[in-house]
């Protein structure tokens, strides 16, 4: 997940650094109304534009300059931001057309953007003003509108228009899979309920795989957990064979605050590991092993899992599957989701040659702080996360290769030559324009602007400054907020 910088990128030590490690020592107290007048937060505006448009005219030109004018013309220099954009080869009529006054953008909801004629329109309604009757078009509604269409990015409907369709369904093989989807979906109690009574209804209608598949799903350790059967759920998870209905019920638990109850289910693990069970990260790792780490966020932290974590090392199995215990990006990555932000820093500070794991953790910590109003401790993390950052690696060069007698580009590693170094990853270079406008935004300022002019000349640069300047404007939370903008490692 982060990138592993070599040696060498540890071995000079700028006086900004030496600058912010001081700063941490004795704690920084520099307020945003000290530091910051409008002409300065302008003058960094300009600084942004002026370096983006040194850069040689072309694509990669323009996606700097949209980075900037973005984040100027979002977060309170809409005229540096403007500049910016008209610098662009399109004179940046995408992002504001000839005319147009610039203004922060709109997020329009996704059911608003994918709308679905036949399915927004009401239960059972249709686009040409019909209405779904018989048995068979009312199958057909419930196929398109519940069961194949795409909830990822439009959001689930609402569970009463979920159960107001399976009640209007005749028992069928579309009824079974709709009641499927209020357990797998839903979920709640009464969603449970619900299905359960209508098997007991008339579920010997049912198609006898549908009308198993179901009776399975509301057997599951999480669905009678959910029902109230907690002692039921424990005995379910302890013979089932299936690693998912544990490691289902186990999160269910902790979100529950019963970290007690979840360690029940973890020492029963033993029988049925995950898939990639070969060393810790595979039983902690979220591609098929305990997802812990979606259960909160700094934010909003997870109190089971911080019990969870208090209780792991008195287990005799989880000193056999990780007898060096949790790994530093998983430990940090669960502290985090705890709140447990201060023990998630002290966790990071800890490892070598992963400095992006502690600019992760610091940035994470400084920006759930500055929501909360702690702006003194905020401060003081995003000072020791611009302290972490490494010098900028941009990887070994792309070489030609001759093969057959042509030359050709390649992007990985020649056989029996030198590993190449890929350099920086793309998220951890965003984590850097994270961290200026951070230091900026809780009063940092000085701060922010020598570690945005510390950046390598040209687009890292350009963007830095401009970050600093949204920083100037203050961080806002909220579905409407525009996110900063930034480039990636490939737009240099």
């Amino acid at each position: 997940m982060f990138s592993r910088p070599r040696p060498c990128q540890h071995s000079r030590i700028s006086l900004f650094r030496i600058a912010f490690a001081s700063l941490l020592a004795i704690g920084s107290t520099v307020s945003a109304k000290q530091a910051t007048t409008p002409d300065r937060s302008h003058a960094i505006a300009e600084e942004a534009v002026a370096e983006a448009i040194k850069l040689p005219p072309g694509y990669k030109r323009d996606i700097v300059l949209r980075a900037v004018s973005r984040n100027l013309r979002w977060f309170g220099q809409p005229v540096a931001g403007m500049k910016a954009a008209r610098a662009m080869t399109d004179l940046g009529v995408t992002e504001v057309p000839l005319g147009a006054q610039p203004r922060p953008p709109r997020f329009v909801p996704l059911r608003e953007v994918f709308p679905s004629g036949n399915c927004d329109a009401g239960v059972w309604r249709k686009e040409d003003g019909g209405e779904a009757k018989s048995p068979k078009a009312r199958e057909d509604w419930a196929e398109e509108c519940l069961l194949t269409r795409d909830f990822h990015y439009i959001g689930r409907p609402e569970v009463a228009l979920v159960k107001t369709v399976a009640t209007g369904l005749r028992m069928g093989e579309i009824k079974a899979r709709v009641l499927a989807m209020l357990v797998r979906s839903y979920g709640q109690a009464d969603s449970l309920r619900f299905v359960a009574g209508e098997m007991e209804r008339d579920g010997d209608a049912l198609p006898a795989k549908s009308r198993a598949a179901l009776a399975a799903m509301l057997a599951e350790p999480e669905s009678l957990y959910r029902l109230g059967r907690k002692d039921e759920a424990l005995v379910a998870a302890r013979v089932t064979t299936r690693f998912q209905a544990k490691a289902g019920l186990i999160e269910l638990l902790l979100r529950e605050n019963d970290p007690g109850g979840a360690m029940i289910v973890f020492e029963t693990l033993a029988t049925t590991p995950p898939e990639f069970a070969e060393d810790c990260d595979g039983w902690f790792s979220p591609l098929g092993g305990l997802r812990l780490s979606y259960l909160g966020y700094p934010m909003q932290p997870s109190t089971g899992l911080g019990g969870l974590l208090d209780l792991l090392p008195g287990s005799a199995f989880f000193r056999k599957v990780c007898p060096n215990g949790l790994e530093a990006e998983t430990a940090v990555g669960f502290l985090l989701a705890a709140g447990r932000l201060d023990a998630a820093i002290v966790r990071a500070r800890g490892v070598e040659n992963q400095p992006f794991l502690l600019v992760s953790a610091a940035l994470s910590a400084g920006e759930a702080r500055l929501i909360t109003g702690e702006r003194d401790a905020a401060r003081a993390n995003a000072i020791e996360a611009g302290a972490a950052l490494p010098e900028f690696d941009p990887g070994d060069s792309v070489s030609p290769v001759v093969s057959d007698g042509m030359s050709v580009m390649t992007s990985t590693n020649v056989v029996g030559g030198p590993s190449r170094n890929y350099g920086e990853l793309s998220g951890n270079t965003h984590r850097r324009f994270e961290v200026v406008r951070l230091l900026a935004a809780t009063g940092a300022v000085a701060e922010a602007i020598a570690l945005a002019r510390e950046q390598p000349a040209g687009a890292l640069r350009a963007v830095a400054l401009s970050a600093a300047s949204a920083g100037l404007a203050g961080l806002r939370f909220g579905d409407q907020v525009p996110i900063l903008s930034g480039i990636e490692r490939s737009d240099l």
